[in-house]
């Protein structure tokens, strides 16, 4: 999430009903969604925000990332509740840990949704909506994915009720790479296109626009606002 970009929702959205059968349907992606699809765990409530930190198999468990994402989290539940009166609700654990499938280098490099800023977040979406029987998106949950992984030029985002973010979002969730505030205002940001709002077109104050970085100085404006609470999410919001 170095950058915005507004051609994310545009990918995200036309990932929906499509890569949950595994149907390979964007470029190289049919390895993607591959693997077990046995739960390991009980489905969270619906109406929630269902958070994942996806370790790659030959990743280290570190308890920092689960309780960085977490942190991250409750402190986005926070803003929202202040700029919209409403927020959401998360589980308990805030954060479901997965081992993943493959190897670190297999996210990284495995070709998936073409620019290779894609292959990563695509390639752990893909294999969480395979492992837990979960769309895009998803009439329970809104999904928020991160993985210890990052390739060449990886980025992430968000829109069609998830957020999918890599290994630099991952590590500043963690404490290991940089100010939080940076790391809190990028989730509000794409919280924001999880919920439906798009970019701003330009640096206008709002968090959806490159103002995040200056966390928290940025403000929901009244139409961001109106889009959220009468948008296609507003049920994940209480």
């Amino acid at each position: 999430m170095e950058e915005c970009r507004i051609t994310r929702r545009r990918v995200l959205a036309a990932t929906a009903g499509i890569v949950v059968a595994g149907s390979g349907a964007l470029t190289g992606t049919a390895e993607a969604a591959t693997g077990s699809t046995t739960r390991t765990l009980a489905d969270p409530p619906t109406g929630t925000v269902r958070v994942f930190w996806l370790r790659p198999k030959d990743v280290t468990y570190d308890q920092r990332y689960p309780d960085g994402i977490s942190n991250v989290l409750k402190e986005a539940q926070r803003y929202y509740r202040q700029e919209l009166g409403r927020t959401f609700t998360l589980n308990t654990p805030a954060v479901e840990v997965v081992t993943g499938d493959h190897d670190r280098i297999w996210y990284e490099t495995t070709p998936n949704g073409g620019e290779e800023y894609w292959w990563v977040v695509f390639n752990m979406q893909q294999e969480l909506m395979a492992k837990f029987r979960i769309g895009s998106p998803d009439p329970r949950w809104l999904c928020v994915g991160e993985i210890s992984a990052e390739g060449r030029g990886s980025g992430g985002g968000g829109g069609a009720g998830w957020v999918i973010l890599s290994g630099h979002d991952a590590d500043g969730a963690a404490g290991t790479n940089g100010a939080m505030n940076r790391w809190y205002g990028g989730m509000v940001h794409e919280l924001g296109h999880a919920l439906g709002l798009p970019d701003s077109t330009s640096t206008d104050g709002t968090p959806m626009s490159a103002s995040f970085y200056e966390y928290p100085n940025c403000h929901f404006s009244q139409t961001q606002k109106n889009g959220i609470l009468n948008g296609p999410y507003a049920r994940f919001l209480t």
